[in-house]
């Protein structure tokens, strides 16, 4: 319903929308952004998603265990599920199909009927928060509890290195986003992989979004110029609210550019 509105908003009565419609096409939306991450040719988690109970039968007969099955929507790892015996992979299968997927926290009338999404499991080191809002670029660890990052609400203050906010930044310009959170997977050999994009987020900590020795700050680059510079300082208050709105009255005041190339 919100989607649709901003859609009109937006294309039809011409209001400046932000977060962007693009960015939030798939908010939400876990099999839009599998189908945009392998467009893009972005690394992340390999993904599979089924319509039809016959396909995803077989496919679960012979998959590597364990697998991860995720609902379409919810968030805080409300909709996933770990599955390391193959019978309950076939029997959860088939009742998602026939009777629906409820994730935790949701309506009954919210059930998820006739597609499933499941992920490869990844032996994971971190899970990397990183944030772009406008030119602003931040990033910290999430803090695990029973295995899950997301839904923890443990933050860590490790400072991103270069490698991540490079990562970042080559995401969030491929495509044009100016306030996207893209949770990274840093698996244990080493790979950057986005295990999701999410244009609005919650906050465990909705005052800093990242940390260096004990500062808030940010990261930034000036023009011309690929070094990444830390700005200390109050950027990311009430979960980047105030960044957002910062952001876009420089773009309306003309010292910056509304979004990217697109």
């Amino acid at each position: 319903m919100i989607k649709d509105r901003l859609e009109i908003l937006d294309r039809e009565m011409g209001i400046t929308v932000f977060p962007t419609t693009r960015e939030m096409w798939f908010y939400e939306d876990k099999r839009r952004l599998a189908y945009w991450l392998a467009a893009n040719g972005i690394p992340h988690a390999r993904t599979w998603v089924f319509y039809d109970l016959d396909e995803c039968q077989q496919f679960v007969t012979s998959c590597d265990l364990p697998i991860i099955f995720k609902a379409s929507f919810g968030a805080a790892a409300s909709g996933v599920r770990l599955f390391h015996d193959r019978d309950k992979l076939r029997r959860f299968v088939r009742k998602v199909f026939h009777k629906g997927f409820q994730p935790n926290g949701f309506d009954r009338r919210d059930r998820q009927w006739g597609t499933v999404l499941l992920q490869e499991y990844l032996s994971v080191h971190k899970e990397w928060r990183l944030v772009r809002i406008g030119d602003s670029f931040f990033g910290h660890p999430k803090g695990s509890v029973d295995g899950f990052h997301s839904g923890s609400g443990v933050v860590e203050w490790d400072v991103p290195e270069e490698r991540h906010l490079n990562f970042l930044l080559e995401v969030t310009e491929k495509g044009g986003f100016r306030s996207m959170d893209v949770d990274v997977f840093e698996t244990t050999d080493g790979r950057l992989l986005v295990n999701e994009l999410q244009a609005v987020f919650g906050a465990s900590h909705s005052v800093d979004q990242m940390r260096k020795d004990g500062i808030p700050g940010r990261f930034v680059q000036k023009a011309g110029n690929s070094e990444w510079i830390f700005e200390p300082g109050d950027f990311a208050r009430n979960a980047c609210a105030n960044e957002r709105i910062r952001y876009l009255i420089a773009c309306r005041s003309g010292a910056q550019s509304f979004g990217g190339p697109l």
